[in-house]
């Protein structure tokens, strides 16, 4: 499974291809790929979930803003705002981030 594989390039390339497909069978795999310890990975498993879609990927993602990488938790808040919110709104999870960012200035 690619997802397993050594090189971090390849398990990142691995969630890009299960996002492409677009098949909810693959969410238990990006799960697993958000716990990743190369922050790329995790972000590409968050676009992955994000072109998914389905409740599952939602919850997610709104674990993934958690995140201890900035660019990871920044793509989940946005994926979630793309799958979450009505036109024109802004998901809860951008004032979270919003927050998050403020506590360090």
């Amino acid at each position: 499974m690619a997802l397993m594989r050594e090189n971090p390039r390849k398990r990142e390339e691995a969630a890009e291809a299960l996002g492409e497909n677009k098949r909810l069978e693959a969410v238990p795999l990006l799960s697993l790929a958000l716990k990743d310890a190369d922050e790329d990975v995790r972000e590409a498993a968050v676009d992955a979930l994000e072109e998914i879609g389905g409740e599952t990927a939602i919850l997610l993602l709104e674990q993934a803003l958690a995140d201890g990488d900035e660019s990871v938790r920044e793509t989940a808040a946005e994926a979630l705002a793309e799958l979450t919110a009505p036109k024109g709104r802004a998901h809860p999870s951008i004032h979270k981030l919003e927050k998050v960012r403020n506590r360090g200035k």
